[in-house]
């Protein structure tokens, strides 16, 4: 299949013949293999894999999926491969998670992704 991972501000990432991509899903962990059935659905903060024996692991702070006829789009919020997410960039995105989830007039929504966020950031913290 075709992966393309998108940011508001350029393409990612973009790459054929891939066999599997894992994606943080709202719905949990998914596997997206070839001739997969289409779908589109949300993604919550968390790591993207993509491959299978030699992966490549991204961590996104959420976006939204399409799949359709082995194109895989992944349009993300912002995108960080490991190598470039810093502790000082962790930190910021940490930082700007807790002010999230302290504002009063915040949506269910973004509390729930902005506490799902601090969890997979301190997750990556450990590692």
């Amino acid at each position: 299949m075709q992966v393309d991972i998108i940011t508001p501000e350029k393409i990612f990432f973009t790459k054929k013949n891939i066999p599997m991509v894992t994606i943080p899903a709202i719905e949990g962990q998914m596997g997206v293999l070839d001739d997969h059935l289409p779908i589109i659905t949300f993604l919550k903060p968390g790591m993207i894999k993509i491959g299978e024996k030699e992966n490549q692991y991204f961590f996104t702070t959420g976006g939204v999926v399409d799949f359709k006829s082995n194109f895989l789009s992944i349009l993300c919020q912002e995108i960080y491969s490991l190598e470039d997410l810093s502790d000082k960039k962790i930190k910021e995105l940490s930082d700007r998670a807790k002010k999230k989830t302290e504002k009063i007039n915040s949506s269910d929504k973004d509390i729930f992704l902005s506490y799902t966020l601090l969890d997979e950031l301190k997750a990556l913290q450990v590692k």
